[in-house]
């Protein structure tokens, strides 16, 4: 993590005015070398979400300095000429003049004049001499530091934490419950939390980040931290630009009084002081479709959202002091559970029929197979594919079938070169042609020749740090050097699983019997209730989405839009889609996604789908550069006429998604 990234997770400031920032303008803070669990990851960054808070009358006396940037681009994400501008650096802990807001401007001031260039810095976790409490808590990696943070929390009488305990989402029970917390929202809130995670710093200091889920603001992204104000917080002091928030104070219907803060991007604050530590609540209230750094009035939280969040929750808790062994013993046992019930059982297979029953779910006209001895063994793999180009292939490894892959097509070159290849599409104008010197991978590779547009590179290393512009000449040579091997490739479905003549395709169409409805309700009801805790799904609607007669389970994680689309078929629970999506007329779907083109830059495309048995077919693509604002139909700049990309998203009209709570699915 960078400085610019932690900048940017702290700031009100938009991420792309930081990036245009000069170096030096923007704050530094240390980065955490420890490589650490993905709640870990997520609850350091916790507090910096929500150093957009503070915790006084207003957020202007939590500035411990100042620092500028330079904006490159309006609030719509179009370029403007650059333009100095300033932001407060702020912390969340103390008013001005308090004693542990004077430790945090010390400390800030020590790291940003402290090995600037981070020339004693480590990756090594675990570093010799810096005990834990230090390197983990407090990001120290030198005795020098160690011996600052001592110095300043002696100077202004406060305590330090010690080393920080991670939860994973699964792990969130254990928290509150030796916490004593039990729960953050009020006994008889209307909200509910999902998918909780993130950092316990004992003996009291917490964050956590989770989904709040709520009836009329929808399901939002939330980071919550409590602070002792007698302890030296893990802090990492950020920039704001505290004029871009509107702030007013607020009441809770059980008398608790709050700071209460929000900007135009839809990003909400709220402050609580209790008598000795401070509650502060950040949300995320951008609503954009494809949560673009623009978002419109429309798609972001109201003052009036924000104040009924705000009321959900219990601003009375006390943290108990934990007991570590206790708390360490049943996070480890919770791993443990975790990973057993998640961690791949490999199946022993008599041969590659077993594994193809099994694992092979729809028939598939087009997908196609061939027996090639791709390492020279002696000994054929089974490789999978379609168009000549396999994508898959399967070996027998001590009894045992196991599945590998390159991801892209991937062809057999005379020589026995492999060449894996990405052909362009109708949205990149791109193309990669990677050679290697057999299947095992990256190490082995070549030469890589990509052509962007008009133009060809070259590259021999795996990461194309090296990569040079060539000629179409050149590049064509290159490629010339390995010609595809021509392969006899035979249908999937044909493929014989015994000597009866029983092949594939007929094997999985005598398997397609459809079950009830409320059968097939219990089949999907126990796939939500398994896959809720990992997936964060709110919501559903069951419907037939393809056309095949068969009812479909549409999921959502935010109340929104969908996830993903499951169907039963064959036998199985096969997956039909996941993408983000809105349900459109005539069972089409539209997706959005949001594409960075450098700085400043958003690309907004939009695509409509429609399921053409398992198959989804496009039927319109449209795109919106908001850097220069004008429509495009593709992701490289083809222009098109605003009329005709206002035509295309007129012919596609959004429907009532027929949402309902997931619970209503697992309680029948």
């Amino acid at each position: 993590m960078t400085g610019k990234d932690l900048l940017t997770a702290m700031s009100g400031i938009d991420g792309r005015y930081i990036e245009e920032a000069a170096p030096a303008a923007a704050p530094k803070t240390r980065s955490l070398r420890r490589p650490l669990l993905v709640a870990a990851a997520i609850a350091a960054a916790l507090l910096l979400v929500g150093c957009g808070i503070v915790y006084a009358l207003r957020l202007q006396d939590m500035s411990i300095g100042k620092a500028t940037y330079t904006q490159r681009f309006d609030d719509k994400g179009k370029a403007i000429d650059p333009v100095e501008k300033s932001m407060d650096i702020i912390t969340p802990y103390g008013r001005s003049g308090d004693a542990i807001q004077q430790a945090l401007k010390e400390w800030y001031e020590f790291q940003e004049s402290y090995d600037p260039d981070y020339l004693l810095a480590t990756n090594e976790p675990d570093i010799p001499g810096i005990p834990n409490q230090y390197e983990y808590t407090y990001s120290c990696y030198t005795q020098e530091m160690v011996d600052k943070v001592d110095e300043i929390a002696a100077k202004y009488n406060l305590k330090l934490l010690k080393e920080w305990i991670p939860f994973q989402r699964y792990q969130s029970d254990i928290f509150l419950e030796e916490t004593g917390i039990q729960s953050l929202l009020l006994p008889d809130s209307g909200a509910q939390i999902t998918g909780m995670a993130g950092m316990l710093y004992p003996p009291y200091n917490f964050s956590m980040e989770f989904n709040l889920v709520t009836e009329n603001a929808g399901t939002l992204m939330t980071s919550y931290g409590y602070a002792r104000k007698d302890y030296f917080p893990r802090a990492f002091p950020g920039g704001m630009d505290i004029d871009a928030y509107e702030q007013w104070d607020h009441t809770t219907p059980g008398g608790t009084k709050l700071l209460l803060a929000l900007n135009s991007k839809g990003q909400g604050e709220i402050i609580a002081e209790q008598e000795n530590a401070m509650i502060m609540i950040s949300i995320d209230g951008n609503r954009a479709t494809s949560h673009t750094a623009y978002p419109d009035a429309s798609e972001v939280m109201t003052k009036a959202e924000l104040e009924s969040i705000a009321d959900q929750f219990d601003y009375s808790i006390q943290p108990k002091e934990v007991n570590r062994a206790v708390v360490e013993e049943k996070l480890a046992a919770a791993e443990a559970d975790y990973q057993a019930e998640h961690t791949y059982v490999p199946e022993t297979y008599a041969d590659f029929s077993d594994y193809l029953k099994k694992n092979v779910y729809i028939p598939d006209e087009s997908r196609q197979y061939i027996f090639y001895d791709l390492n020279g063994d002696g000994v054929d793999e089974l490789l999978l594919g379609q168009d000549g180009a396999f994508l898959d292939w399967l070996e027998m490894e001590n009894g045992e079938v196991v599945l590998h892959g390159f991801g892209d097509a991937t062809y057999i070159c005379q020589g026995n070169i492999v060449e894996e290849y990405q052909a362009p599409d109708m949205y990149w104008n791109i193309e990669w042609h990677h050679y290697y010197k057999s299947v095992t991978g990256d190490g082995d590779r070549i030469v890589s020749v990509k052509r962007d547009g008009d133009k060809w590179y070259r590259s021999y290393d795996i990461f194309d740090r090296d990569e040079t512009e060539i000629s179409q000449t050149e590049a064509e040579a290159i490629i010339a050097k390995y010609p595809r091997i021509q392969l006899e490739w035979k249908p999937l479905m044909d493929y014989p699983l015994d000597e009866s003549g029983l092949t594939l395709g007929s094997y999985l169409k005598a398997k397609d019997v459809q079950p009830s409805d409320d059968e097939l309700l219990q089949i999907y009801r126990d796939y939500v209730n398994k896959a809720r805790s990992d997936l964060f799904y709110t919501h559903y609607r069951i419907m037939d989405i393809n056309g095949d007669g068969v009812k479909d389970l549409l999921l959502s994680g935010g109340g929104e839009s969908y996830w993903s689309v499951w169907t039963y078929r064959y036998g199985n629970r096969y997956p039909l889609a996941h993408m983000d999506f809105y349900l459109c007329e005539d069972n089409v779907m539209e997706s959005v996604e949001l594409v960075h083109r450098g700085k400043g830059v958003e690309i907004e495309g939009t695509i409509f789908l429609r399921f053409n048995g398992f198959d989804l077919e496009t039927l319109d693509f449209v795109a919106y550069n908001k850097a220069t604002a004008s429509w495009q139909s593709d992701y490289i700049g083809t222009p098109m006429p605003e009329a005709d990309a206002e035509a295309i998203l007129a012919k596609y009209s959004r429907v009532d998604q027929g949402m309902q709570p997931i619970s209503q699915l697992l309680n029948g």
